[in-house]
């Protein structure tokens, strides 16, 4: 205990923009990928309730400024089962600003919410890195 003491003192006297010149990942956006499945035939009632739900909150995370941007996207033809049905990409400000605060007791969940939640066969959420690809001509 107590060489833990100094150690954080050690750290508290390092300047953070030093902290931060050291990893680039600090700096960069963490972004998330949330992929879903949903039940055959019922797409477009999820999509549709989805933007009535979900897209207020992404919005107005953005105006706060915990979200840089987000991205939806969907298959333009569904040739196969297997093939998911919405992709929601998130480009948080930081990892920290992705982390939700945890409910003090059981939140409700409106009816539509519900309705979302049964809609859904399968959802994953994957962190992912983004690069861009520069073609410059010699």
């Amino acid at each position: 205990m107590r060489f833990i003491a100094p150690l954080l003192l050690a750290f508290a006297l390092v300047p953070m923009s030093a902290v931060a010149q050291q990893d680039p990942a600090a700096r960069s956006p963490f972004v998330v990928e949330q992929t879903y499945w949903i039940k055959p035939g019922k797409e477009l009632q999820f999509i549709g309730l989805f933007e009535k739900n979900r897209i207020p909150l992404l919005r107005a995370k953005i105006k706060d400024g915990r979200i840089l941007w987000a991205r939806l996207s969907r298959p333009r033809f569904n040739s196969a089962n297997e093939q998911w049905d919405l992709r929601v990409t998130v480009a948080w400000r930081d990892a920290d600003s992705a982390v939700e605060p945890v409910a003090q007791g059981k939140t409700q969940l409106t009816t539509e919410q519900q309705i979302i939640e049964e809609l859904v066969v399968e959802r994953t959420d994957v962190p992912i890195q983004e690069w861009n690809v520069n073609i410059s001509s010699n």
